[in-house]
């Protein structure tokens, strides 16, 4: 009887652990399934993470195309045509425009793109009321206006969306406003013109980006363009104030010359004796003839060098003979201040390449005579030239009143004229070493200042010795001086 019993115990035993078996596999079936499940949708979580990471690389890549394209120049026609083309045709849509900012209304349409087939906007096509109110509304809070469906807008009341739809032909509206800091510059718009899905992030994407630096890439573009046209109307006016200078001057100068002329007859008794008195006013005549006379050379120095005249080639130049015959013509003027005038180390020197001996002249003479006047009676003048490693040097040096530091940069600028000058009212127009700072430039020389208040002045022209140097900027033959450089 015991056996029966014991078989039967033994068999629900074994019921009973194929029943754990059961539960502990259908559990683990169960942690198996959802572990799974968690790891494919943390799998998927992550491939679309780096499809939207992917995405946004490749819209900044094409932002970045875009705005690089925008700014290839300052034309600003050429910005906006390659605007609305590039935008439009990267962002895939029927039409592609711009309307700048009329105040506080949207203005008219300055430029646009459109699909094949698909009819452009008349440019004086006027935005319908309600449409032109949303728009204001978001550029004040610098956003884009989205409309995905025009007659499916709750902003937009039945009669508003069918004068919307009707003016523009469009299903759909997306713009954005180009802001400048404060200032509202335009509109960038793109529309749908037929029935279509809401507008895409990758749209909103390259419409706000590129709108908020077109903007400023205008505003750059206008303020090039007026500054361009104000440096084209200042060349016009520079050209016509040479012109005026060049034919005033020739004109002065034939009657001048005769004036001279007659002067010089009274004084030499050729119509009559004359007395102290009038031999005394033609005196005065005569320096003063000369002083304009002097101007007048000046400023046609000053016009051929502004004109671009074509210069004569280079033939030697003795400067010894130049010096000694720049000391003739300036030595009755001398004497008459009683400044002692001299020339010295002029032999030795070789002969100088220049483009006509008139100008050199013209440039030592202006030096000399400078010299002269700024230089008390008693004092002196002396001239000379130098010569070393293919540069020869003519110096002009005074005992006279001095240059002040803060002068000297401007000195050979044009009717500049120093304080010393006005304060001892030393007579002058301020011309007289821009035209040597101008004649040394054509001859590919360097004009040199050295100066101290008190104790006089010393003024050097650096001159290449070489033909050929005398084409090249000076600078890239001679080390710059240790001197403070400027000009009279």
């Amino acid at each position: 009887m015991s056996q029966p019993v014991d078989l039967v115990a033994e068999a629900a035993l074994l019921r009973r652990r194929l029943d754990r078996e059961r539960r502990a596999r259908l559990t683990a079936e169960s942690v198996g399934e959802a572990a799974t499940a968690r790891l494919y949708e943390t799998v998927r979580q992550l491939q679309e993470a780096e499809a939207e990471l992917r995405r946004h690389a490749e819209e900044q890549e094409l932002l970045n195309d875009l705005l690089r394209d925008v700014r290839r120049d300052l034309d600003p026609e050429g910005i906006l045509r390659r605007t609305v083309t590039a935008v439009g045709a990267a962002a895939d849509v029927d039409r592609c425009l711009v309307r700048m900012a009329d105040g506080d209304n949207i203005g008219p349409v300055v430029e646009q793109w459109t699909r094949p087939g698909v009819a452009p906007v008349e440019p004086t096509t006027a935005l319908p009321t309600a449409l032109e109110h949303l728009c204001l509304q978001a550029a004040d809070r610098h956003q884009c206006l989205r409309i995905d469906d025009v007659l499916d807008d709750a902003r937009l009341p039945d009669t508003d969306a069918a004068a919307v739809r009707d003016a523009l032909g469009i299903t759909a509206y997306l713009g954005a406003p180009m802001w400048t800091g404060d200032h509202l510059v335009g509109w960038l718009v793109m529309h749908a013109t037929t029935p279509s899905t809401p507008w895409t992030p990758r749209q909103l994407t390259i419409m706000s980006g590129v709108a908020r630096d077109l903007g400023a890439a205008l505003l750059q573009a206008a303020a090039y363009q007026q500054k361009e046209a104000a440096v084209l109307q200042l060349e016009r006016a520079d050209r016509v104030k040479n012109e005026l200078v060049s034919t005033v001057s020739h004109e002065l100068r034939t009657p001048l010359s005769s004036i001279v002329g007659y002067i010089e007859l009274l004084r030499e008794g050729e119509v009559g004796e004359l007395t102290a008195q009038q031999l005394h006013v033609l005196a005065v005549l005569s320096r003063n003839s000369m002083r304009l006379q002097l101007l007048i050379e000046d400023l046609l120095s000053l016009a051929r060098v502004d004109a671009g005249v074509s210069l004569p080639p280079c033939r030697p130049v003795d400067v010894g003979k130049l010096l000694e015959d720049v000391r003739r013509a300036v030595l009755p003027m001398a004497r008459t201040r009683d400044i002692d005038l001299g020339v010295t180390n002029a032999d030795a020197v070789p002969p100088v390449p220049a483009r006509g001996v008139t100008d050199l002249e013209r440039a030592l003479f202006n030096l000399v005579t400078n010299a002269i006047k700024f230089t008390p009676a008693g004092g002196s003048v002396l001239m000379g030239a130098t010569s070393a490693d293919d540069v020869v040097t003519i110096r002009v040096s005074d005992t006279g009143h001095g240059i002040d530091a803060r002068d000297i940069p401007h000195v050979a600028e044009r009717f500049y004229r120093s304080a010393d000058a006005t304060d001892r009212a030393i007579q002058g127009t301020g011309l007289g070493l821009a035209v040597v700072k101008a004649i040394t430039d054509q001859h590919g020389g360097r004009l040199e200042i050295e100066s101290e208040v008190g104790r006089g002045t010393q003024v050097s022209i650096h001159l290449p010795a070489d033909e050929q140097a005398s084409d090249q900027p000076f600078g890239k033959r001679v080390a710059p001086s240790a001197h403070p450089s400027g000009d009279r």
